[in-house]
Order: structure tokens, then sequence, then C-alpha cells
């Protein structure tokens, strides 16, 4: 009955979410608005300076007898103050040159104000970082099974290098100035400047069509509320992998409970991995083999896990029904059963049934096609 009753309450929660969100403007939107904000202070000078123009045009056509080509390139000599001389007819008359004279006094002044709000709105204002934060959020509406990293930092840079090497597209999301500056020095292309917490970043960064999110906030508590507000807008773990760290394995487990699909120590990792070459002291060759392949540093070779779901059409068949090896090129090393156990001794006649996690491994390009195709079959 509880369990039944916190279940009740998290899809309250989630109902509210999706109706607060429909009267939530998107991250866009808001630096669209104030776009058009800081470009309102262009009205006024644009419009006096059209003013000008038509004016000039429409006085120097009449005095020409309806040249229009004289009329406006006599208009704009004037009023830029470049003063070519009195080329269109009838501006060499006394009429001509009054009208002339008033025309640059008004005109010099609607010029010179126009051109000084447009540089300092341009230039001085926000109207560029703006225009180029548009276009960054404008692009990442494009994306698809991509990576969210949530604070930037040097295991980011580390993480962003893996990614760039996969050709894995991401998006960093922080709002401190040094994070900023290390993430322009890293050259990195989808970026926001916002608390990687809150719903309207999250969503600017395309959480509903994302593969990964990694929550590598310093603050334990940002990282909490970094998984908590994720896992709300993408309750499925299947979906959305949520990958953390944390100091202690209480606290992993914990943000594990809150959302997270793995939470890593590194202090712990530190340690297995120091261990692991203390057992092969020889050389290390199969520590290293498996922790380039486990890490993603190893060019030739890849593991990746693939679970067969319960509307899958492989529950059921056995390996050789499939031949991943000749289809693809990739080979079932291993079978995790759905109660747990590992199965590393599998043949052709091994069956694969409803839960069950294949362990596939060969070149990434195979694997990866592999995936993509099983993935489709397995969802």
């Amino acid at each position: 009955m509880p369990a039944l009753s916190r279940s009740k309450k998290l899809k309250t929660i989630r109902k509210k979410l999706r109706l607060r969100r429909r009267g939530e403007k998107t991250l866009l939107a808001l630096y669209q608005g104030r776009l058009i904000e800081s470009l309102k202070e262009l009205r006024i000078p644009l419009l006096l300076l059209h003013l000008s123009l038509s004016v000039g045009t429409l006085g120097y056509m009449i005095l020409s007898g309806g040249n229009f080509i004289d009329a406006i390139y006599m208009t704009v000599i004037t009023i830029g103050t470049i003063g070519f001389g009195e080329i269109a007819k009838g501006t060499d008359t006394p009429e001509g040159r009054i009208f002339t004279t008033f025309l640059a006094l008004m005109g010099i002044g609607v010029f010179t104000t126009s051109v000084t709000i447009v540089v300092r709105v341009f230039l001085l204002g926000d109207v560029i970082t703006l225009l180029k934060y548009i276009k960054v959020l404008s692009d990442i509406e494009k994306l698809k099974n991509h990576a969210i990293i949530c604070g930037y930092n040097k295991t980011s840079a580390w993480l962003v290098e893996a990614l760039r090497k996969r050709r894995i597209e991401f998006v960093v999301i922080d709002s401190r100035e040094e994070a900023l500056k290390y993430m322009q020095l890293h050259n990195i292309k989808y970026f926001l400047t916002e608390e990687p917490y809150k719903k309207t970043a999250l969503n600017a960064a395309g959480i509903s069509r994302a593969r990964y999110l990694i929550a590598n906030m310093e603050d334990e508590a940002k990282n909490i509320a970094v998984i908590v507000t994720a896992r709300l807008l993408e309750p499925s773990r299947e979906k959305l992998f949520i990958y953390s760290t944390a100091p202690t394995d209480g606290t992993a487990q914990k943000l594990e409970e809150l959302g997270a699909n793995k939470v890593i120590v590194p202090d712990k990792l530190i340690a297995n991995r120091v261990f692991s070459y203390m057992l092969h002291e020889t050389g290390g060759f199969v520590s290293d083999l498996f922790d380039r392949i486990a890490y993603g540093e190893e060019a030739e070779l890849e593991i990746v896990e693939i679970r067969v779901s319960e509307r899958s059409s492989l529950a059921g068949k056995k390996l050789k029904d499939i031949d991943l090896r000749r289809v693809y090129g990739v080979t079932v090393i291993g079978i995790k059963r759905s109660e747990g156990s590992l199965e590393l001794t599998v043949s052709g006649d091994t069956q694969i049934e409803e839960g069950d996690t294949l362990l596939l491994l060969g070149k990434p390009s195979d694997v990866k096609k592999a995936t993509e195709f099983y993935r489709e079959v397995l969802v």
C-alpha cells in the first residue's frame, strides 16, 4: 500500500510538472524576448532616419521633376555630409539650396544620433551575445542521443575528450565564470551558462532527446538536485542514462535510489584499478586491455551490454539463430541472466531469455551497428 501511494504521488508530481511546463517559456523564447527588448531601442532613431530619407527624397523629386535616383542619392550625400555638390536638377536654385540647408541641419543630427545608438546597441550592448546564444540554443534543438554534462571541471574535460573521439555530441551546462573560461579554452561548441538543476536549462539542453546525463557538480547537494530534476523530466532509466560521482558507497546508493543509473566512487575506483595491476604484476597487459576497453580508450575492441526486454523478438531464441558473428562481426562473450548470475561459457545452443543482458565484444564500428539495430528490436 505505501508503494502504491508513492507511485500515485509521483504520477501527480509529473502531471503538475507537465501542466506547469506548458505555461513556462523555454530558454530559447526567453533569450529571443531579451533580444527583441534590446532591439526596441533602435525604433526611434531608425524611424527618424527613415523620415529624413523620405522627406529628402520627396523634396528633391519635386525639385528635379520626379527623378527618384538623383533625389535619393542627393538625400544620402546631404544627410551623410558627403557633399559631392548639387547633382540633381533644381538643387542649384535658391529654393533647392534652402531645402538642402534645412535637410542637412535636420539630417546630420538624426544620422549621427542613429549611428551612435546602433553602434552602442550592437557593440556595447548584449545583442551580439544574445544572437550567438540563440544560435547555440537553436542548434541544440537538432541534437539527438547526445550527452548532457552538468558541471565543467577537469573530470568533465577528460570526458569531453572521450566523447569527441567517439563522435558523440554533448551539451555542457554550468553558470560559473571560471567554468565558462575553461569551456572557451577547450572550444566547447554547445554550452549553456545556466544552473544545471533548473528545468529550463535541462529542457534547453534537450533532455527529452538525450541519451546520457552526467551530474558532475562539485557540490553534492547540486548533484542531487540535478538527478532529481532530470528524473522528473525523463522518468525512464532505459531512455535516459544518468551517471554521477559520490564520496562514499552510502552516498552513491542514495543517488542511485534518487534516479541515477550508476554512481562512481572515485577513490574506490582508483584503488580497484591499482589492485588490478597488483594482480597482474608481470606487465599488467590484461588490466590495461580491459581498462582501455572499459574506458573507451581501446580503438580495436569494445564491450557493450544489450538488455533483452519483455517485447523482444530475441527472447527464446538460441545464439546460433541470430548469428551475430556472421552478420555483424561481434561475439557474445557472456550473458547476465535476469536473476543476476553471469554465464560466460556460452555456445550456439545457449538460449536467450527475457530479461537477459548480452555482453558483445567486437570492433567499435561493428558493435555500434549491432547495438543500433538491436536497440530498435529490443525497445
